[in-house]
């Protein structure tokens, strides 16, 4: 099955989310846009792991959450990967207790790679995808869109918990299912 592990995100701020990606699509971008219901902050990409490797996985996770405790953060700022011009990738970003967000993030990492997981070979840039784009049909419009985004706040969240999630692809998109929840304490 394949799998990711990652932070839910509160279903109040998926629906402040989805008025964002509303004013991104006005601007005659054509994107992939990220269904607000499965938008989540990834910690580790899995892939297609063996369904006998679940209670592993989630031994190793309850390691890496030992002694982390909860923390907040905050959906802050907008852009894209590569950058806005070329955008591929149109996003928000995390603000708030961003170093407690990344030392959870290195010591999921740890205990994946101590699993013998592949370690991912980018630096972790937590952020949220909105949408991947296929076409910026007119710039303009583009950039002024995503620069009116740029300051963007949405309600911020406690982090108590992190999910080892299912990834389903349909036809309709991909479905994302809990499988398993660590208590971060």
């Amino acid at each position: 099955m394949r799998t990711f592990i990652a932070i839910e995100i509160p279903d109040e701020i998926k629906r402040e989310m989805a008025r964002a990606q509303e004013q991104l699509k006005r601007s005659g971008v054509e994107a992939g846009w990220t269904r607000p219901e499965g938008i989540h902050l990834t910690l580790k990409f899995l892939g297609e792991v063996e369904e006998s490797r679940i209670p592993d996985i989630m031994a190793a996770l309850t390691g890496a959450a030992r002694n982390t405790g909860g923390f907040r953060i905050e959906i802050a700022g907008a852009g894209a990967f590569p950058n806005p011009k070329n955008a591929r990738v149109v996003w928000l970003g995390i603000s708030g207790d961003r170093d407690k967000l990344a030392t959870l993030q290195a010591a999921v990492e740890e205990a994946m790679v101590g699993l013998g997981m592949e370690r991912e070979d980018r630096a972790f840039t937590p952020h949220l995808t909105l949408g991947r784009i296929k076409d910026i049909r007119s710039r303009d419009p583009w950039l002024a869109a995503l620069n009116e985004m740029k300051d963007i706040r949405l309600t911020g969240f406690e982090v108590d918990h992190i999910s080892l999630m299912r990834s389903e692809l349909k036809p309709s998109g991909a479905v994302y299912t809990e499988i398993g929840k660590v208590e971060l304490n």
